[in-house]
């Protein structure tokens, strides 16, 4: 007859043995789903470069639709992609988020990054995406002269872009990293 300490020692061994098969069975799955967000955010990331390079090209200044699961995806209270920036042009030629966006970095004390930025606009900054949203939108306005990028990837207004209430003389403060002519 076996001994109680051995039924034990078995029965131990049985559940070390299936908590190893399904913590297998769970990693497999968490990689699964790990693939699965990656796809879902490169398709993301896809659809909404399709939209701004359709809504650049746009000769019209109409927002452009792609349709996604049915629903309209389109600069739906995203704006218009912003102009490249000229003297004379302020905030109030940028919509949407753009406008957000560059006015949040006008009115900080000093560069900002993509989950200040974030916060900054009010969105949730714990939501990667959020801030994906708000940072893609830094770099748009960035390309199209309104704002620059410190060598550690923060954002500040660019020499001469001007927000509501702030002087042109405040706004032509020198930058870290730009050389002065």
């Amino acid at each position: 007859m076996p001994s109680v300490l051995g039924l034990m020692e078995q029965r131990e061994a049985r559940a070390r043995q299936d908590l190893e098969s399904w913590t297998e069975v769970l990693e497999q799955a968490q990689a699964e789903v790990d693939a699965a967000r990656e796809r879902v955010e490169r398709a993301r990331v896809g659809r909404e470069e399709l939209v701004s390079v359709l809504a650049e090209e746009s000769a019209v200044n109409t927002p452009v639709s792609v349709s996604s699961g049915g629903e309209m995806a389109a600069a739906v209270g995203h704006g218009e992609r912003p102009p490249v920036w000229r003297s004379g042009m302020g905030e109030e030629v940028l919509s949407g988020f753009y406008r957000e966006v560059f006015a949040a970095v006008v009115a900080a004390s000093g560069p900002v990054n993509g989950v200040e930025l974030t916060r900054a606009v009010g969105r949730e900054a714990e939501i990667k995406n959020e801030v994906e949203k708000i940072r893609h939108r830094a770099y748009v306005l960035e390309k199209r002269g309104w704002l620059v990028r410190a060598k550690d990837g923060r954002f500040m207004s660019a020499p001469g872009a001007v927000g509501r209430g702030v002087s042109p003389a405040s706004a032509e403060r020198p930058r870290p990293g730009a050389s002065t002519a």
